[in-house]
């Protein structure tokens, strides 16, 4: 790398480091009730996606029907042809609308179903994690601004090559916390956009065919909904070691402190992309 591009990065280091404070506040003071941007983010995806829900519903409800009349036809008028007596076809009827009532009511609750499984599996993880207030992927960042602040705070034009060390730690801090925060965010917005879009494959459950497409949604949401428990529980024990170790760094922050921490941070960050994942593997094999 040349000295240009060395001094370009350095300058860049300086200047994120110097703005980390009015990043910060943007960040986890988006609104007056102190929501910051990315749990804004979150809010107007999920917002957006219950809005699909009376469209997405009209046209697998045609869906729906439509497959459930070409199952009873089939069904029926192959029993019929194989000339079947009375109990079989009242048998059959029965395992039919039960079958076919049970897929009409997870379609019309879908995305009740599996937005209520997520808060509830959410729920279960702050509570065992010692977060009464929950975990949302503003507050992870935070962590990463204080600790920007602080360094801000020791930086000295009389020692350049030691504060350029410390600034750069600290950004390196910064960026893999956001990270993290980006994940937890793509997690849970991806969990809420499956509740109100996936559940039209629900319609799929209408035919003895392709009813293997209906459970693969109740599947996939309770999958997603064990990720949303393994991430908030890895990442409220990270968040809450994260704040412990922040707060018994010495006032005069130094590499080594930094270096601690940014390791802590990537183990974090491995942990967030491993354990969610290996939980769903319960639920999807």
């Amino acid at each position: 790398m040349s000295s240009a591009w060395k001094i370009f990065f350095a300058i860049f280091a300086v200047a994120l480091m110097l703005y980390a404070p009015d990043v910060a506040a943007d960040l986890t003071s988006a609104d007056p009730d102190g929501n910051g941007i990315l749990d804004e983010v979150k809010d107007r995806y999920i917002f957006a996606a219950m809005m699909w829900r009376g469209v997405i519903l009209e046209h697998a409800t045609w869906l729906f029907w439509i497959l459930v009349l070409i199952n009873m036809v089939w069904t029926f008028g192959m029993m019929a042809i194989q000339k079947a007596d009375i109990a079989d076809f009242f048998r059959e009827f029965v395992k039919f609308a039960v079958v076919t009532g049970f897929f009409w009511w997870v379609l019309l609750n879908g995305p009740v179903m599996a937005t209520a499984l997520y808060e509830s599996l959410m729920k279960i993880g702050a509570e065992a994690g010692g977060l009464p207030e929950g975990l949302s992927p503003s507050s992870i960042i935070e962590v990463g601004f204080e600790i920007s602040a602080r360094v801000n705070n020791v930086l000295t034009v009389w020692d350049p090559i030691d504060s350029l060390v410390v600034i750069l730690a600290g950004v390196a801090i910064l960026i893999v916390l956001a990270l993290v925060a980006v994940n937890m965010l793509i997690l849970i917005i991806s969990a809420y956009i499956l509740a109100y879009a996936g559940f039209f494959f629900v319609a799929f459950g209408g035919s003895m065919w392709t009813r293997d497409m209906a459970i693969n949604f109740l599947k996939t949401a309770l999958g997603l909904a064990v990720q949303l428990l393994g991430m908030v529980l890895i990442v409220g024990i990270g968040e809450g070691f994260l704040n412990h170790f922040a707060s018994q760094m010495s006032g005069e922050i130094n590499f080594s402190e930094l270096t601690v921490m940014l390791v802590i941070c990537i183990v974090l960050l491995i942990l967030s992309n491993k354990i969610p994942a290996l939980l769903a593997g319960i639920i999807t094999g």
